[in-house]
């Protein structure tokens, strides 16, 4: 991974035995603190959780787990509204005139689209749920912050969340053969 820079591997020390007289290794964890993605041009943190590793075939991995984390600030500079930033694990937005309102929203991932979509408004110290807004307002907030995302092969993407860290991706696959992912990592 030349495009990594704090990339720490372990294994679960209570494995070790098995590790050594089995044909397979339990577990493998890799955190890669920055991993540059080109085709997005953005910098990207990354948990990976491989299990079971074929000794024979050890590009062969039973389950692989990746968790992409899209830096905070790389999430509030991208986003299409004006002065968005993470609360919690929800992204908050200025809306309405001078700003008078708050949008609250949640990541949503459905058909490689990665998108925000309005939980609640905030206006005048009231609560407006999103059932309460006009759907043309749905769509309108998808629309603005919908992106292509179609996770490397042989991986779903399981969820998507906010926390201070940024957004984060989490992707699972089974009988994973990591030749197949490519450049997409």
């Amino acid at each position: 991974m030349p495009k990594a820079s704090g990339v720490r591997a372990s294994i679960p020390l209570a494995d070790l035995p098995s590790n050594i007289t089995s044909d397979a290794i339990k577990a493998v964890i890799v955190d890669i603190n920055s991993y540059f993605l080109k085709e997005n041009n953005t910098n990207v943190s990354l948990k990976i959780t491989a299990k079971n590793i074929s000794k024979s075939k050890p590009t062969l991995v039973g389950s692989l787990e990746v968790i992409a984390t899209i830096p905070e600030s790389t999430i509030v500079e991208s986003a299409e509204f004006n002065d968005a930033r993470i609360v919690g694990n929800t992204l908050q937005v200025s809306v309405g005139p001078g700003g008078a309102g708050t949008a609250i929203l949640n990541p949503r991932y459905s058909n490689s689209q990665l998108y925000f979509e309005i939980q609640s408004v905030l206006f005048m110290g009231r609560e407006i749920p999103a059932s309460s807004l006009p759907s043309d307002l749905q769509s309108q907030i998808k629309s603005r912050s919908q992106r292509s995302l179609a996770p490397p092969k042989g991986l779903e993407v399981q969820s998507v969340s906010l926390s201070s860290k940024g957004l984060s991706l989490q992707m699972l696959g089974n009988n994973v053969k990591l030749s197949n992912l490519g450049s997409a990592l």
